[in-house]
């Protein structure tokens, strides 16, 4: 195939670069930075994860965060229950909760109460807007269905929508105090077309 022909070369938008937006993202990534150096946490796609993981987390009731790439990312002190959280943005066309090389054992673990999913909504970098989070058997089944029969030599990726989380899989929502339960309804409605579950939405 003549590259000329390869699709892959029609995608993107290419604009030129914004100084003042690069100066004051070198700005904000320094401040980063400090936190890093202060607690020994050089990988910088990590330390953001495991912040907001953290942030997350401590809404839901869970003490302990996960260091460790294995494993899930947060569990409570005082008994034996697990989180596992997925990030969203709102400005996404999609919300869903993405499961990269998921495995049988990970799909198991997702049938277990033990075991809670929480997807949280993100304005920006810092701005919380909502978690939609529960445990549901069939998550798990989910999982296991689609990693048996996914083409041979693909990837491990599912992906569950905000919307199924709440219709079929019963999920519940938590909004921290700074919003209101009007403004999370009302964005839920702006980005998602089907609304059929609105009114299975549990606060």
């Amino acid at each position: 195939m003549n590259d000329e022909n390869l699709n892959i070369f029609k995608k993107g938008n290419y604009i030129l670069m914004n100084a003042a937006f690069i100066t004051d993202g070198v700005i904000a990534l320094q401040q980063l930075s400090k936190v890093q150096l202060k607690y020994n946490k050089r990988d910088t796609d990590t330390v953001v994860n495991e912040i907001r993981d953290s942030i997350v987390s401590k809404y839901l009731g869970y003490e302990l965060i996960n260091v460790e790439k294995h494993g899930f990312d947060a569990k409570k002190l005082k008994s034996d229950e697990y989180l596992e959280v997925k990030q969203c943005s709102a400005s996404s066309s999609s919300w869903g909760a993405t499961f990269n090389d998921t495995n049988l054992e990970k799909a198991e673990a997702f049938k277990d109460t033990k075991l809670t999913l929480a997807l949280a909504v993100w304005n920006d970098a810092t701005d919380l807007l909502f978690i939609c989070f529960g445990q549901n058997f069939n998550i798990g089944l989910y999982l296991e269905d689609r990693i048996k029969n996914r083409p041979d030599g693909s990837r491990s990726t599912q992906t569950i929508s905000f919307s199924q989380l709440i219709s079929k899989y019963n999920f519940n929502i938590f909004i921290p105090n700074s919003k209101s339960k009007d403004d999370v309804i009302n964005l839920i409605s702006i980005n998602n077309k089907n609304l059929n579950f609105i009114d299975k939405i549990r606060i």
